[in-house]
């Protein structure tokens, strides 16, 4: 009877060894192709989500929340203060939409369409090229470039 359970216990650590290892080479081998779920998991929001956030701060007028997404120079030159008045003369902005985005190690830049109503109800559309700096892992939005 003892012999029997040794060798269940030698059965199970093998069957854990082997699901070890093969979790590690899947993993692995995500990582090696480039898989975009895997790198998404692992490597945090991408640029697109940063300025999909940043502007949709803008657009619900959460300038701090806008504010903190800025990268280190803009905020220590710029307080947030002057980032709300600066904001505040911008109306309102009525849809984001991200047409493209190019990545090089820790810049990027994302080029969207925002739609901007103005003064009597008139919406605008114009493209813009949002440059973006990683810091700590994390992408901000270099603003006052």
């Amino acid at each position: 009877m003892l012999r029997n359970q040794r060798v269940s216990k030698t059965g199970l650590r093998s069957d854990i060894l082997s699901l070890i290892l093969v979790i590690t080479v899947s993993f692995s081998l995500l990582q090696v192709s480039g898989c975009s779920i895997y790198n998404r998991f692992f490597s945090g929001p991408e640029p697109e989500d940063t300025v999909i956030v940043f502007f949709e701060n803008l657009k619900n007028r959460n300038y701090a929340e806008a504010y903190e997404l800025l990268e280190k120079s803009d905020r220590q030159r710029h307080s947030l203060d002057q980032f709300r008045k600066e904001m505040g003369t911008v109306l309102q902005i009525q849809s984001i939409q991200v047409l493209s985005s190019q990545i090089s190690d820790q810049v990027a830049e994302v080029t969207i369409n925002l739609t901007t109503i103005y003064e009597g109800g008139e919406s605008v559309e114009e493209g813009i090229v949002v440059p973006l700096i990683k810091e700590e892992g994390e992408w901000k939005v270099d603003f006052w470039d």
